[in-house]
C-alpha cells in the first residue's frame, strides 16, 4: 500500500509539471548527457564545461613553508625549450624559487624550473584543484594556482 501511495503521489507531480510548462524544452545536443548503446555496451556522455571568456593569463605560485607568494605571466604551455622565468621581487623570498631562472613546459604538461645552467630546481606536475602541485624534490612545498586580478 506504502509503494503505491509514493508511485501515485510522483505520478501526480509529473503530471502537474508537464502540463504547467509554458514552452517546449530546446536544447542542442552539444549542451546534453546521452547515453548509447553499441553491441549491448551502454557509453555514457557527460555535459560539456563551459569554455570561459578568456583564460587567466597569471598565476600565483605560494611557498607553503614560508608564505612567501609572488604573481608571474603563465608560461607558455608549447614551449619545450627553456626561457627565462618573469619572476618579481616577492618570488626570492622563497628558498626554492630564489634559485629559479629558467622554465619550460613538458609533453606531459608538467612544469620543469631550472637554474641557469638548465639544471632542474623543481618540477611541478598538473594538479587536481590547483594549476600545478610541486613534486620534485619531496621537500618543496610550492603550489601554484591562478592568479585573481
Amino acid at each position: 500500500m506504502r509503494f503505491a501511495t509514493i508511485a501515485m503521489a510522483v505520478g501526480l507531480v509529473g503530471a502537474f509539471l508537464a502540463s504547467n510548462l509554458q514552452a517546449p524544452l530546446t536544447a542542442s545536443t552539444d549542451d546534453l548527457a546521452f547515453t548509447t548503446v553499441v553491441d549491448g555496451t551502454i557509453t555514457t556522455g557527460s555535459i560539456a564545461a563551459v569554455a570561459s571568456a578568456e583564460a587567466p593569463g597569471a598565476m600565483r605560485l605560494i611557498d607553503l613553508k614560508t608564505g612567501a607568494t609572488c604573481k608571474v605571466a603563465k608560461p607558455d604551455p608549447d614551449a619545450r625549450d627553456f626561457h627565462p622565468v618573469p619572476f618579481g621581487p616577492d618570488c626570492i623570498r622563497s628558498p626554492g624559487l630564489s634559485r629559479v631562472s629558467l622554465w619550460r613546459s613538458t609533453d606531459e604538461g608538467a612544469l620543469i624550473m631550472a637554474d641557469s645552467g638548465g639544471g632542474t630546481i623543481l618540477e611541478f606536475a598538473p594538479g587536481d584543484g590547483v594549476l600545478y602541485e610541486s613534486i620534485y624534490p619531496a621537500n618543496q612545498l610550492i603550489t601554484i594556482v591562478p592568479a585573481k586580478s
